[in-house]
């Protein structure tokens, strides 16, 4: 499945950016793999104890792939900008607010060489229309102490549901959008 998601975005500068968003594979958990490890190693530059690019391997993509998500690479003039996975349930952080209503996006990563172009809004704003066709909610959740991305998402329009503690001393906020 590809999709040409072309966004005129307004600032006060125009930019016309046009991405490709397709369902991914595991043949593409090389690039998914890169995206991760570079988003992770960008976070903690700048202090964020958010993702260790050690963490992260091709083992636990293929793992992702088996399990089920649904992958999505974004390109630009064929170049891979931008990844994320959607499922549909997500008891483990949602607990007893997990539902038959929402879908969950997770592991939103973008190319380094492309932060502040606004592939990441317009691969999220594609996440939103695909989820919402499927009659579903938007759901996602961050780090507490990203303050960056906090803004990011509520700027976006998320509503914050809950604040957790995870086991391993995470704190994490989970958002939403109707």
């Amino acid at each position: 499945m590809l999709f040409d998601y072309g966004v005129n975005l307004m600032k006060e500068e125009c930019i016309n950016i046009q991405i490709k968003v397709h369902r991914a594979t595991k043949t593409d958990s090389q690039s998914i793999l890169d995206l991760w490890k570079g988003s992770a190693r960008w976070i903690q530059s700048k202090g964020i104890n958010q993702w260790n690019p050690d963490h992260f391997n091709i083992n636990q993509v293929h793992e992702c792939f088996d399990s089920g998500f649904e992958f999505y690479l974004a390109r630009m003039n064929g170049e891979v900008v931008g990844t994320l996975y959607i499922c549909w349930s997500d008891p483990i952080l949602w607990e007893e607010l997990d539902n038959n209503n929402s879908g969950y996006i997770h592991r939103f990563a973008v190319s380094r060489a492309h932060i502040g172009s606004e592939i990441g809004r317009q691969l999220i704003n594609w996440a939103e229309v695909y989820i919402r066709n499927s009659g579903k909610n938007i759901r996602l959740d961050c780090m507490a102490e990203n303050a960056r991305l906090n803004r990011y998402y509520i700027d976006m329009g998320y509503k914050h549901i809950r604040y957790i503690e995870w086991k391993n001393g995470w704190k994490i906020n989970l958002y939403e959008k109707y």
